[in-house]
């Protein structure tokens, strides 16, 4: 098992950091071999910052446990008008050992310029992009935003085609229904799925974007139908990556366990736990 979305470090104020030690402990109790650490660079996303420096610094010493991913705000220096400095610190995080970008939470609407030099970086650097997609424009304060239908991110899937987009959070996963509100971006939303969303659509037919499928938003999009969920595991196994979200000691991880007795073949789990992770980190 790799899971492709854990954060570490002193994040949230009354909250036990999550140390690497402890959350070693943790993947082994439940049989997970690796796992992906998100830096947390966008003000917006956490009470303190874990760098990407820092995170390349404490997945050398656990480098065969811990795989280092980076992240640079878009609002940092002059990106709006210099698209050569943002590849430029990317590129020196690469070369120093990153195996991806994220997780982006800046408070930016999906085909923002801004955005757009960073995810022109990363395809061009081939590393994979986790993202946290909010609420609509306006009405979100943390991750990046889009119109209901999803029209920004597909923009951007199309002009950057060779850029591989791993989604997470409540805005993506809303969309796994065709009839989502505005007011249900942000949230987690019950109810059948009566009608199939944007999610789907833009799985098949956009080879460049996966999902990841941690967090209470990943977990909901699976239960809250339940027949639906195994139909939606079984069609897009092969675009969905295992993952927690891991914040804090305490925390508690549903998904493993439904992952891990859910009614699907096993080859499928197998894509969803680490083959598909594998492929996308170059492993």
């Amino acid at each position: 098992m790799i899971d492709y979305h854990v954060h570490i470090g002193k994040i949230f104020y009354g909250r036990k950091p999550l140390t690497p030690k402890r959350l070693i402990k943790k993947m082994d109790e439940f049989g997970i071999e690796k796992a992906v650490i998100l830096p947390i660079e966008n003000p917006e996303e956490t009470h303190w910052y874990n760098t990407s420096d820092n995170v390349l610094k404490v997945c050398k010493r656990y480098k065969n446990r811990l795989i280092p991913f980076c992240n640079v705000d878009p609002r940092r220096g002059v990106n709006s008008e210099n698209e050569k400095l943002i590849f430029n610190l990317i590129e020196e995080y690469v070369k120093k050992g990153a195996k991806g970008f994220g997780e982006i939470l800046a408070n930016l609407k999906f085909n923002d310029k801004r955005m757009k030099n960073i995810y022109k970086a990363c395809g061009e650097l081939k590393i994979s992009i986790v993202f946290h997609l909010g609420g609509v424009p306006g009405r979100s304060t943390m991750g990046l935003t889009d119109e209901i239908g999803l029209p920004y991110m597909e923009e951007v899937l199309n002009e950057f085609p060779k850029t591989i987009f791993v989604a997470h959070g409540p805005g993506w996963w809303a969309e796994i229904s065709g009839n989502v509100k505005p007011e249900d971006r942000d949230t987690y939303p019950k109810g059948k799925i009566e009608k199939e969303g944007k999610v789907q659509y833009l799985l098949s037919n956009y080879s460049n974007i996966y999902a990841d499928l941690s967090a209470q938003s990943g977990y909901n999009a699976l239960t809250r139908d339940t027949e639906y969920g195994i139909e939606f595991l079984n069609r897009f196994y092969n675009k969905l990556l295992f993952a927690t979200d891991y914040l804090y000691p305490e925390q508690e991880l549903p998904i493993i366990n439904y992952l891990k007795n859910v009614n699907i073949p096993g080859d499928k789990k197998k894509m969803i736990f680490y083959e598909n992770a594998k492929k996308l980190l170059n492993i």
